[in-house]
């Protein structure tokens, strides 16, 4: 008996012994077969309608080398990293990679060497502006996107060393405007470098806490209204080790489901021996005076609410006004009144914001600590997006700069979000230096990937795709979310590549929704594949990714495969990620789904989706099911949710409807919801409603907090949401508890 559980320990052991080297590359070799042939399939289907007769032929002489090549199958073997998936133009061995081989074939021998010696991990971005290879690549009839796909990296070895170089491959060099591959050591801002000391987390530091507990949650002294389902939910998600779309989602679903921007008719006398140039301005100046009573307010909530909405009016004392509030005995009052100053725009805003981010203090302020010196670099970042003069981008570079080392990760987290509200070119050069710096935090590192999204030249491009092959998963998470907001023609190809080559689950999703943003006919091909894919998590990637590029180019049938696509889904949690696809398409019979799915799924919180994904498709049908729908609807939850989706219809008729909705809900933060929903409304109707919940002392006070929050959204002078622009495209994983707690706000 005892040998026998000895045999099957052994058996065990060796079933679970790692694949032989032989064995390993073979896979690898066959997986790069068959992305080649992807590939050549892609070339093969390109229009050459502009091409001379000459450069049709060589691109056929040039199209047979490469067929011989994939055949072949002599890839390569990597020797720099194991871990990443860096190309190399010519492997320690000789071995040419795709198109060095290419290359060769045509006599260009010398320029295969110059590159292998100067910079043998180049990308085609990389090469995007040597003229010798941009002659060659006219000449032989290909695209420089076509030569970026061909470009693959080479195998690896199970077990090579990193840091070895191949043979004739010194390291970073010069190549007309090559950029070098990134460093692992350190960097401007880290003298002695080394690799960062602590690894990537899979989820963010610090104490989460379940769906209603979080900072907005009632009793939690929280900032007012969150995005409806926003901070809880992301809390609880990522306690429970969900990263996928739903997360996803909640972070960037203010991009589309935005709220309706109340403007009032302007040159009307609005008081007795008054001439206003606005009554907006008038609606203002009535309403500060008990939101400046309500700065005094018992209950703490109506505090932060109050301190909001008078930053975002913005009035010549809004400085003397909330300063003081700085020195709550309440967070939530103290982080209000640093984002209301910042919301305000104002001169003496931007100089107090400054005093508290280089120390965390001020005359008359208490010590804020690094969190608040953090939040007083976002908030300066809203000053400036709210028109505060530029000067300050090069003063906070100067700040930064001389936290020399490894930066605090409140601070440097900050910098890089204030570089998403001004992305200056001084901003944008410290951002590359931050995300190459392995001294640095992961959050760091990915925030500052995250503001490169704002440069558009090539090197920048390729240092990117850089990070998106290298070893680091969150920085390929986050450079995968970034290149999909990068506006370059490579783009495309580079995401496509990194697809074909990433085996971690969330980096190849992220590939997907940044295939969605960028749009074309290549990426909606990948999109379709990916909606065959055996992975239920991939298919719903692809199916939101598919829904955001017919959206951008206002094409409906480009997401015609989204309904026969959803029919072969069997799994219940994946449906609403087609569902809110659907409504990003505004596709042709997603009325008939999504409001099948309103009424009958059986779950609440799908019902919610629907909800959402209705308001996204709008029109007449769509405001007739949610109305009949809200009357009929029994789940609180998913209530509060046709609540909001009437909200972003903005119909007038809607906001006693909406009002209504609110006596049945006993949960304060659904009543907050409701109450958002008023504001995303904007109306008049909606303001007048929001100004008597104010008034009413029977209402809880997370809701009149409410009501204040819209009137700021309402009457603002710049803009809501500004945060969650900053908040587009990030890596849900590295987001600090305090950055994500202020994206639930409206700011």
């Amino acid at each position: 008996m005892q040998l026998t559980s000895v045999l099957f320990a052994a058996s065990l052991l060796l079933a679970q012994a790692p694949q032989s080297t032989s064995d390993a590359l073979a896979d690898q070799r066959a997986q790069a077969r068959a992305r080649y042939v992807k590939v050549e399939n892609e070339l093969g289907r390109a229009s050459l309608e502009n091409l001379s007769p000459e450069q049709r032929e060589a691109r056929a002489r040039l199209l047979e080398v490469l067929d011989a090549y994939v055949q072949r199958a002599d890839f390569g073997v990597q020797s720099i990293d194991p871990l990443a998936r860096l190309p190399q133009f010519v492997d320690r061995d000789g071995r040419r990679c795709a198109i060095a081989e290419l290359l060769h074939a045509t006599g260009e021998d010398a320029l295969v060497a110059s590159v292998a010696a100067q910079h043998n991990t180049a990308w085609i971005v990389d090469l995007s502006a040597d003229p010798r290879f941009l002659g060659w690549l006219d000449t032989h009839g290909l695209a420089l996107d076509e030569a970026a796909r061909i470009q693959g990296p080479p195998m690896v070895v199970p077990g090579t060393p990193s840091g070895s170089t191949a043979p004739g491959a010194p390291g970073p060099g010069g190549l007309g405007d090559v950029v070098p591959p990134p460093s692992t050591g350190g960097g401007p801002l880290s003298p002695g470098g080394g690799p960062s000391a602590r690894p990537g987390p899979s989820s963010p530091r610090g104490p989460l806490t379940g769906p209603g507990a979080g900072p907005g949650a009632p009793g939690g002294g929280g900032m007012g209204p969150r995005s409806p389902g926003g901070e809880e939910f992301i809390a609880y998600a990522l306690t429970q080790g969900d990263t996928g779309w739903r997360v996803w989602w909640e972070y960037n679903k203010l991009e589309f489901l935005r709220p309706n921007r109340f403007e009032l008719d302007t040159g009307r006398d609005d008081a007795p021996g008054r001439t206003f140039t606005s009554q907006l301005d008038f609606t203002r100046r009535v309403s500060s005076p008990p939101l400046v009573e309500a700065l005094r307010h018992r209950d703490a909530r109506i505090r932060a609410a109050a301190a909001s909405a008078l930053g975002r009016f913005g009035g010549p004392d809004v400085v003397e006004l909330l300063q003081p509030l700085l020195s709550d005995t309440t967070l939530a009052v103290r982080d209000a009144a640093l984002l209301g100053l910042g919301a305000s725009g104002r001169a003496g805003a931007g100089e107090l914001l400054f005093d508290l981010a280089v120390d965390g203090e001020a005359r008359g302020v208490q010590d804020l600590g690094q969190r608040g010196r953090a939040l007083a670099i976002v908030a300066l970042g809203l000053c400036r997006k709210a028109g505060l003069d530029a000067s300050y981008d090069a003063k906070l570079v100067d700040l930064v700069r001389a936290s020399a080392g490894r930066l605090n990760e409140e601070l440097g987290v900050a910098a890089m979000t204030y570089a998403q509200f001004s992305p200056a070119p001084e901003l944008l050069a410290l951002a590359r230096e931050l995300a190459f710096d392995g001294a640095q935090s992961w959050p760091v590192r990915s925030r500052a990937i995250e503001a490169l999204q704002h440069a558009r030249d090539a090197t920048t491009l390729g240092q990117l795709q850089h990070l998106l092959s290298g070893s680091q998963m969150e920085l390929r998470r986050s450079a995968a979310l970034a290149l999909g907001e990068y506006d370059h023609d490579l783009v495309v190809a580079g995401l496509l590549t990194a697809h074909d080559l990433e085996k971690e689950s969330m980096t190849r999703s992220y590939t997907l929704v940044s295939l969605g943003r960028q749009g074309g006919v290549k990426a909606r091909e990948q999109l379709v594949e990916a909606l065959d894919s055996s992975d239920g998590a991939e298919r719903a990637w692809a199916a939101l990714g598919l829904g955001i590029l017919a959206r951008e180019a206002g094409d409906p049938s480009l997401a015609s495969e989204l309904a026969p696509a959803l029919k072969r889904v069997k799994l219940v949690g994946e449906r609403p990620a087609y569902w809110l696809a659907l409504g990003l398409a505004r596709a042709e019979g997603a009325f008939e789904v999504l409001s099948h799915e309103l009424v009958d799924a059986k779950d609440p919180q799908a019902r919610m989706y629907a909800a959402q994904a209705l308001a996204l498709l709008g029109g007449e049908r769509v405001h007739g099911v949610l109305r009949e729908r809200l009357a009929a609807e029994r789940s609180d939850l998913a209530r509060s949710q046709i609540a909001l989706a009437l909200g972003v219809l903005g119909r007038r008729e809607d906001v006693e409807a909406i009002s209504k909705s609110l006596a049945g809900l006993g949960d304060p933060m659904l009543q907050r919801q409701v109450a958002s929903a008023l504001a995303f409304h904007g109306t008049s109707d909606a303001l007048v409603r929001l100004g008597a919940m104010l008034a009413d002392e029977k209402l809880d006070a997370a809701v009149r907090a409410s009501a204040i929050d819209g009137l700021g959204m309402l009457l603002g002078k710049t803009p809501p949401l500004a945060l969650a622009a900053t908040a587009r495209s990030s890596n849900p994983t590295l987001q600090p508890p305090w950055l994500r707690e202020i994206y639930g706000t409206t700011f």
